[in-house]
């Protein structure tokens, strides 16, 4: 993995992570991030080395991987190409750092071995050329990252060249149990029989991951410079505020919280972009009515909706979910 040296000196990428659980509305958030001027959407990068380049799947603008302009050349600025022993020896290097079982060492880095402190600068090193050369590609200040795991944040969180702001998306339990329980449902990126579809999960899986990782967050935001948490009920609701309050929490200046042309009331303009992974909405386009969609609170298994709840209980209560009426979102 080549270190091109003429920007080792430059002054750090910043990068607005979007993390949580997964069918949570990352896709949607993310994209509606990458619409402020200065910003660029990249999507789920979490999974570029391990399935996306692999598998050749579409890029946002509709073009597979290999074919997409911005990409191959985002390939080049960062490691001179998209080898495929390159793509392989960092999708090894993301397996021995940024993942669940690893993250007592990565809490406590200086207490690890050797090894793995050397593997955990050298992932930080890969991420901070992978960040640089996309925003220098879309001639963007900040990069919008929405890989979701907890784990990664911690193998990036104070990484030279990396200015990490964290954006906590939080969505209730058991809407995030619906939409998992959910069959049938296409992933249009894939080009191939690998990933045809979105997995299916049931309701005490979910909600023990779920439960998981709003712990793992909830640490993470508390202990992070820049980070903060949105519900993902709040943003369809009053998605210019919620934006405006939640980027000034991490550090943004009022004039770019605000900058939200693509936001009229509780519509979106999205345009075509070159994220990657996510779920369908990666290539909706157009003026998106954001509304709320209460299908969970009839269509979710009485029995799935207890023990959802029983799980989520705490974290549910953390986030206001409890003694009031609860909302899921769709597009």
């Amino acid at each position: 993995m080549p270190t091109p040296a003429a920007d080792l000196g430059a002054a750090p990428t910043t990068v607005v992570y979007v993390m949580g659980a997964g069918r949570s509305g990352s896709t949607l958030l993310e994209r509606m991030l990458g619409e402020i001027p200065g910003f660029v959407t990249a999507g789920e990068l979490i999974g570029l080395f391990r399935w996306i380049a692999v598998d050749d799947e579409l890029c946002g603008c509709g073009t597979r991987f290999s074919q997409c302009p911005f990409w191959q050349s985002v390939g080049r600025r960062a490691f001179g190409g998209w080898d495929e022993a390159r793509v392989a020896e960092i999708a090894a290097l993301q397996r021995r750092v940024a993942r669940q079982r690893h993250l007592p060492r990565l809490a406590a880095p200086a207490l690890a071995g050797a090894s793995f402190r050397a593997d955990l600068a050298r992932y930080g090193e890969v991420y901070r050329q992978l960040y640089r050369a996309i925003g220098d590609e879309a001639g963007a200040q900040a990069v919008v990252d929405a890989s979701k795991w907890p784990a990664q944040v911690l193998a990036l969180r104070n990484r030279p060249g990396i200015d990490l702001r964290v954006l906590h998306l939080v969505r209730d339990v058991r809407g995030v149990a619906y939409s998992w329980a959910k069959t049938g449902v296409v992933r249009p990126q894939s080009t191939s029989d690998a990933l045809p579809e979105l997995s299916s999960v049931p309701a005490a899986r979910t909600a023990s991951a779920w439960t998981a990782v709003q712990a793992e967050a909830g640490l993470l935001t508390a202990t992070t410079a820049h980070a903060t948490t949105i519900r993902y009920e709040d943003l369809v609701a009053d998605p210019r505020g919620t934006l405006t309050a939640a980027l000034s929490r991490v550090g943004f200046p009022p004039a770019t919280a605000q900058d939200l042309p693509h936001v009229s009331g509780r519509t979106v303009t999205l345009t075509a972009g070159h994220g990657v992974g996510g779920n369908p909405s990666r290539f909706t386009t157009g003026v998106v009515e954001l509304r709320l969609d209460d299908a969970w609170h009839e269509q979710l298994a009485r029995r799935d909706r207890l023990v959802a709840t029983a799980i989520g209980l705490p974290a549910l209560a953390r986030h206001r979910y409890l003694g009031r009426s609860s909302r899921s979102v769709a597009l």
